[in-house]
């Protein structure tokens, strides 16, 4: 039964933490729901990550990821050369995701996207792109609007890095299309960086691009599976089983830490 499953700890947690997930009742009735948003690397990403996630780590997982979720959906974008509407996939994300968050109630939500956000976009009567100060300005403040949804529901907020991707469409003379180079997917994580930086005790950044790519370029594989689909962008279950050590650990101490910080605030009569 349960109780038989929490005996083994999972890789990536310490006893303490395990037995801490004991004692909150993870394994049983109370595990730590999780709430992921973003993209469609996110939402495959997710896909494995849940494989045994509450049996192993005490974790629901809510994967409510799109397929091509730009922030900004209602402009003009770039993709492979070509001008078109940006992709529709979080089209009406300010007012879904208050309403997802208050139906899950996750203790932590997290965030994965830079994809849609990577490419040029038609912004204020001119074309712009990560790296230039008027669209990093606002990329970072619809992280803002999006991070300060979660926490208004008393979550705790993860951000992934994005990871490089490596997609077989290129330009005539052999490179990448803009918005799939290493350089827009820096750019793009340095201002994840820098946004969870501005409230570092409810936000923190998982490094999957740096899971993904250890060695700071596009990987195929990680220890020997193959993490990649063929298209060079989304994550293989078997990639998303594989991360889940290194991931899991982190969203359980989110949670444990939301857990402690939820128990210890007093509940005052009559506040909403």
């Amino acid at each position: 039964g349960p109780a038989g499953a929490t005996e083994a700890v999972a890789p990536g947690l310490t006893k303490a933490e395990h037995t801490a997930l004991v004692k909150s009742g993870a394994y049983g009735a109370r595990p730590v729901r999780v709430l992921l948003l973003g993209d469609s690397i996110t939402l495959t990403l997710g896909i494995g990550l849940a494989v045994k996630a509450r049996q192993d780590y005490g974790l629901t997982i809510s994967n409510h990821s799109t397929l091509g979720c730009d922030l900004d959906p209602t402009l003009s974008i770039v993709t492979s050369g070509q001008v078109g509407p940006a992709t529709p996939g979080c089209r009406l994300w300010r007012a879904l995701w208050p309403f997802l968050v208050a139906a899950v109630q996750p203790q932590v939500v997290a965030l994965g996207v830079g994809r849609w956000e990577n490419s040029d976009h038609y912004y204020d009567g001119q074309w712009v792109h990560v790296g230039e100060p008027v669209w990093d300005h606002h990329v970072e403040s619809d992280l803002r609007d999006a991070i300060s949804i979660f926490t208004e529901f008393g979550a705790k907020v993860v951000l992934f890095t994005m990871p490089f991707i490596d997609p077989s469409d290129r330009q005539p003379n052999g490179q990448p299309f803009p918005e799939n180079t290493d350089t827009r997917t820096r750019a793009f994580n340095r201002l994840v960086e820098q946004v969870a930086q501005e409230d570092p005790t409810r936000v923190r950044v998982i490094g999957l691009n740096r899971m993904l790519g250890p060695h700071g370029v596009y990987t195929a594989s990680v220890d020997g599976v193959i993490a990649r689909w063929s298209d060079g962008i989304h994550i293989t279950q078997a990639g998303g089983q594989i991360l889940a050590h290194q991931i899991m650990p982190i969203l359980d101490r989110v949670g444990l830490a939301d857990e402690r910080s939820t128990r210890r605030r007093p509940l005052k009569a009559g506040t909403s």
